[in-house]
C-alpha cells in the first residue's frame, strides 16, 4: 500500500507542477515580451537620440567647413589683389616691396575688413598671424620706404599672408579627408 500512496502523492505533485507550469507559462511569456518590448523601446530611443546628435554635429560640421572655404577663397582674392605689380620686365624684387610698403595703409584697412568677416572662421594659428600682419601694416605704413625699415615690413607681411594661404587651403584639404 505504500507503494500506491506513494505514486499518487508524485502523480498529485507531477499535475500540480504541470498545471502551475501550465498557467505561469502565459504569465511568464506575457512578462518576457512586455520587459523584450520596454528594453527595445529603451534602445531604439537611445539611438534615435545618438543619430540626432551626429545629424547635428554633421550639419555644424558643414556648415563651419562651408566658411572656412569661404575664408579661404576670399583670402586667396585678397591676397592676389594685394601683391604688388609689375611695372616693367626688370622689376626687382625690392621694387615691388617699396611699392607695397607705399601701400600698407590701405592693406592694413583691407586686413581688417577680412578679419571682420572671416576672423570666426579661422584657425587660431592662422588668426595670429593675420593679425601679426595687421600690426606690421599699421606699424610700416608710418615708415619711409626708402630709407626706413618698409621694405622689411612690406617682405614681412607678403610672407605672412603667403603663410596663411598656405595654413588655409591646407585646413580645406584635411576635411575632405576625414
Amino acid at each position: 500500500m505504500r507503494w500506491v500512496e506513494f505514486g499518487q502523492v508524485v502523480g498529485t505533485v507531477f499535475v500540480s507542477v504541470v498545471g502551475a507550469g501550465a498557467l505561469l507559462l502565459p504569465f511568464a511569456k506575457w512578462m518576457g515580451a512586455l520587459f523584450a518590448k520596454t528594453y527595445v523601446e529603451r534602445v531604439k530611443h537611445g539611438l534615435q537620440q545618438e543619430t540626432e546628435s551626429y545629424r547635428t554635429k554633421l550639419r555644424k560640421s558643414e556648415f563651419l567647413f562651408q566658411k572656412e572655404f569661404e575664408a579661404a577663397s576670399e583670402f586667396m582674392e585678397l591676397r592676389r589683389r594685394l601683391m604688388p605689380r609689375r611695372r616693367h620686365p626688370e622689376m626687382e624684387w625690392e621694387e615691388a616691396c617699396d611699392d607695397f610698403a607705399a601701400k600698407l595703409d590701405d592693406v592694413e584697412v583691407e586686413l581688417e575688413r577680412y578679419l571682420s568677416t572671416h576672423g570666426a572662421a579661422l584657425h587660431d594659428e592662422v588668426l595670429a598671424m593675420m593679425q601679426s600682419a595687421v600690426y606690421d601694416a599699421e606699424d610700416g605704413k608710418f615708415e619711409d620706404v626708402e630709407f626706413g625699415p618698409g621694405r622689411s615690413i612690406a617682405e614681412r607681411i607678403l610672407y605672412t599672408l603667403e603663410k596663411v594661404e598656405q595654413e588655409l587651403r591646407q585646413a580645406v584639404r584635411s576635411q575632405s579627408t576625414t
